[in-house]
């Protein structure tokens, strides 16, 4: 059901969780963007493997982006796109600890947090009121 139907307002807490889900789309298209500028940098990985990861980051981002939108429209399926996003990015985000750069533990710090905060707010009543999976009170 999309709330089109149900005409709830949007609250806060669904305009947040499309808001947090587009800065992760832009933060792949970001990866995605410094990937390709360094895609002819020396590695153990050949081109062609070089340019599906490429292809793959894109896809990705364009995705989530399409997923922050249609959350924001109201589209109640777009929730389990988003929690299986944030589950991959929170168990990537562990592996991250590991590291002896203060940045990529702080990164990992903020998408530990911001997967974090999307579930939460996710599955918030007024959340999941917009989304028609409660009555109106």
């Amino acid at each position: 059901m999309s709330n089109e139907e149900t005409k709830i307002p949007r609250p806060s807490s669904v305009i947040a969780v499309a808001a947090l889900v587009m800065f992760e789309a832009l933060a792949v298209l970001a990866y995605a963007v410094d990937y390709a500028i360094h895609l002819t940098s020396d590695g153990v990985v050949n081109i062609g493997g070089r340019l599906f990861m490429l292809a793959l980051c894109l896809f990705l981002a364009i995705w989530q982006g399409s997923v922050a939108i249609n959350f924001f429209r109201g589209r109640a399926y777009t929730r389990a796109p988003i929690i299986v996003w944030q589950l991959f990015q929170l168990i990537l985000s562990v592996s991250f600890f590991q590291s002896d750069m203060p940045i990529v533990i702080s990164a990992a710090v903020l998408s530990i947090t911001v997967a974090g905060t999307t579930v939460v707010l996710l599955f918030a009543p007024k959340t999941t009121q917009f989304l028609g999976d409660r009555p109106s009170q």
